[in-house]
């Protein structure tokens, strides 16, 4: 049995997903499984990208474990995040996912819902970036969508 490329084992994971119930879980669920599997399919010179609302600053994060950081730095001001996949898009060289953020306040415990999106690029069969995007929009033209 021949040992699937990243985009290829990405393809099929979120698949399953969206043919199921959808339910990304909270993040404490999901980072650990999204760093398993960019420690199987990550460049050395990985990037992890995360894209605000135009204008602003990129945060990038080398490495795999700077997926990690990125959550971190991300998910601080919330008591809880979680995330619904909506849709799936696929170019040669780059898989977005759409998702429904939905997390919850440490101050206040006010519920909010953010629509985005989260871009995979691929260089050969091996991830060179993910990009975190508020903007759907951006997203699409970061993955060349």
């Amino acid at each position: 049995m021949a040992i699937p490329d990243a985009k290829s084992a990405l393809l099929e994971a979120l698949s399953a997903l969206l043919n199921g119930n959808r339910d990304m879980g909270e993040m404490e669920t999901m980072l650990p499984i999204l760093v398993e599997y960019l420690r199987a399919f990550a460049r050395s010179d990985f990037v992890c990208a995360m894209v605000p609302s135009p204008p602003g600053r990129v945060a990038e994060y080398e490495g795999v474990d700077g997926v990690a950081r990125a959550w971190g730095d991300w998910g601080e001001t919330f008591e809880s995040v979680r995330a619904e996949a909506e849709e799936l898009r696929e170019g040669p060289e780059a898989v977005a996912l759409f998702v429904n953020q939905i997390a919850v306040t440490k101050h206040g415990g006010v519920e909010i819902s953010q629509p985005s999106a989260m871009v995979w690029l691929f260089e050969g069969e091996l991830v060179r970036r993910l990009e975190f995007h508020l903007d759907r929009g951006a997203a699409l033209r970061a993955g060349g969508l």
